[in-house]
This record gives C-alpha cells, sequence and structure tokens, in this order.
C-alpha cells in the first residue's frame, strides 16, 4: 500500500474512532465500554417517551446516603409523605426501602438516614446530627434517578414535563429540596406537557 492510502487509512480510523467516542457521550457511555464485554441495556420506547436503563442513582451520591444508625439518639426524627405518579398512574413506594442493606446491615446500624417502613409512602427522615436532608439522598437510597430531567428512566422532552408540588407550592429545586418537619405530602408527577 502507498504511503497515501496508508495516511488514508490513518484518517478513516481516527475519523471512526472520534464517532464512536461522541456518539458514547451522548448515550451515557464511556469510550471503553463500547469495547467492553460488559452489557448495557437501554432501549427507546417511543410511544412512552422513556428510556429503559440499567444504572444507578447518580454516579456521585449524597455522602448522608450512606451514613448508618438505629433510633437511639437521634437529634431528628421527621416524616413527609412522598407520591409519584407516571402519566396519570400512581406509582408504589416499597416498604423497607433504606432498612438492612448492602451498606446498612449491622446490628445498631441496619438503617440509612431517610427509609420506609411499609408502602404508604411515608419517608422517615432520621439523624444522629440536626443536619438538613435533601429529597435526592432519598433517591440515592432507593438506587432510582431523581432531578429536573426526570424520574426513574422516564425523562423530560418536549412531550412531556416533570413537577413537583408541595401542598399546593411548586417546587423547582427538585432532588434539593430540603426534607422538613411538617408531616408534608411531596408529589411528584411525570406527565404529558399542558395536563
Amino acid at each position: 500500500m502507498s504511503k497515501e492510502g496508508q495516511f488514508w487509512v490513518f484518517v478513516v480510523i481516527i475519523s471512526f474512532a472520534l464517532l464512536l467516542s461522541i456518539a458514547a457521550k451522548e448515550n451515557d457511555y464511556s469510550f471503553m465500554d463500547i469495547f467492553s464485554s460488559d452489557e448495557k441495556d437501554i432501549t427507546n420506547d417511543e410511544e412512552s417517551n422513556q428510556t429503559s436503563e440499567v444504572y444507578n442513582s447518580s454516579t456521585d451520591p449524597d455522602p448522608i446516603s450512606r451514613d448508618c444508625l438505629d433510633h437511639d439518639g437521634l437529634a431528628r426524627h421527621d416524616h413527609a409523605v412522598l407520591k409519584i405518579f407516571i402519566n396519570g398512574q400512581q406509582e408504589l413506594i416499597p416498604a423497607n426501602i433504606g432498612i438492612m442493606t448492602e451498606i446498612c446491615n449491622q446490628q445498631g446500624e441496619e438503617m440509612h438516614a431517610v427509609h420506609t417502613h411499609d408502602s404508604s409512602g411515608r419517608l422517615h427522615i432520621e439523624s444522629n446530627e440536626p443536619i438538613d436532608i435533601p429529597i435526592g439522598v432519598f433517591f440515592d437510597i432507593w438506587g432510582h434517578h431523581f432531578d429536573e430531567t426526570g424520574i426513574f428512566e422516564y425523562r423530560v422532552n418536549s412531550t412531556h414535563e416533570l413537577i413537583m408540588t408541595v401542598g399546593d407550592t411548586v417546587i423547582d429545586s427538585y432532588d434539593d429540596y430540603l426534607l422538613v418537619n411538617t408531616s408534608e405530602v411531596i408529589e411528584i408527577r411525570y406527565q404529558p406537557r399542558g395536563d
């Protein structure tokens, strides 16, 4: 092969690698994920406007989500009710989220700072220190996505929106919203725009 032919083969290979890298970044992959044997489950569903992914809630979870405690020596023990609606259907918030997990599983330290005991949506917000705890901590513990871009696998786009309310007040801080001691009802709705 001539030197000119080798040059163009090199240019094509580099161009292809750059295109793969750009495509990977656009789809939340690293360049090395493309060549990895580990599969990332991603499918698009045009009708429901969702992307199904196998992923953790966050690449950088709040450190509070890793705190373990029991009911002794609490500086705060508050409650809030969380309701989540996806396209009008209420989602079940399971019992025992944040209790006896891979991280918090020792006698006397079996609960995370935000957890559930039943499937009513009642969140128990507890800490050994009087600290502010954002709702994003609960989603980090639960292992689900939630921020201004969407909830679970559902994303905000041209046809769907995410509305968060506490009582009659619209909240725009999403995962940064601080859970407070008012037995408040927090509603998160992913829905078609204009509903």
